[in-house]
């Protein structure tokens, strides 16, 4: 089960999931080179990377959503700087795709935007699941006080119980301390059953841990410079 998916299970609380407003998450079900839907998607769109990035410059929003399955799973390391600036997209299936695919790749590149991403006032319910699901994946430590202090600030005990989980997922054993009180003052007691799961994943396997973590590489990141 795709991890993503998982982590809304184990919140046990019910919301519509992320998935039913944006679309299913990337990576569950990966099209084989020569399936029907790629050869289409790739008649339509090209299968470069140079002709991925065109279709993203593109008016139409479906076919851009088409390309970035292709982008996303590019294993040219090029491809994450499109995928952070895919962050942008007005359209949010755009934008889902992007935090998944970023996700899946586990690139710390993404982990300041992201982040920054989850503070911003008026992100949907399910769009700040994602963004967390994406950080759990991604394991990056320097995360972690962040998403404890979105947590201890969430107003949705189902965001703040996503939260708790990637806490869980990145292993740092530094907040551990913060983490346990905010387990002490959580209100739900859904929520507070998975500070106690996340602590004790946490102090049982801390990082660093064997995990495809992939550290921030030199100039790959976008400007995120008002403008560029």
């Amino acid at each position: 089960m795709d991890r993503a998916r998982r982590l809304l299970t184990l919140c046990l609380i019910s919301v519509i999931p992320a998935y039913a407003q944006y679309g299913e998450p990337p990576g569950l079900d990966v099209s084989p080179p020569n399936a029907p839907e790629t050869l289409y998607r790739h008649e339509r769109n090209g299968d470069t990377l140079d002709q991925w990035l065109r279709v993203l410059e593109s008016q139409d929003a479906d076919r851009r959503l088409e390309v970035m399955d292709d982008l996303g799973r590019s294993p040219d390391t090029r491809a994450v700087t499109y995928l952070l600036r895919a962050l942008d997209d007005p359209d949010l299936r755009i934008e889902a795709k992007a935090i998944a695919y970023l996700g899946n790749r586990r690139s710390s590149d993404a982990t300041s935007v992201l982040v920054r991403k989850l503070f911003s006032k008026g992100a949907p319910t399910a769009m700040r699941q994602h963004i967390l699901a994406a950080l759990g994946k991604i394991g990056d430590p320097n995360a972690s006080r962040a998403i404890l202090d979105f947590a201890g600030q969430e107003k949705s005990p189902e965001v703040r119980g996503t939260a708790v989980y990637a806490l869980g997922e990145i292993g740092d054993v530094t907040i551990c301390d913060d983490l346990r009180q905010l387990g002490r003052q959580e209100p739900d007691p859904r929520v507070k059953h998975l500070v106690d799961e996340a602590v004790a994943k946490i102090v049982t396997l801390p990082r660093p841990k064997d995990r495809g973590f992939v550290p921030p590489s030199s100039g790959l990141a976008p400007s995120l410079e008002p403008g560029h």
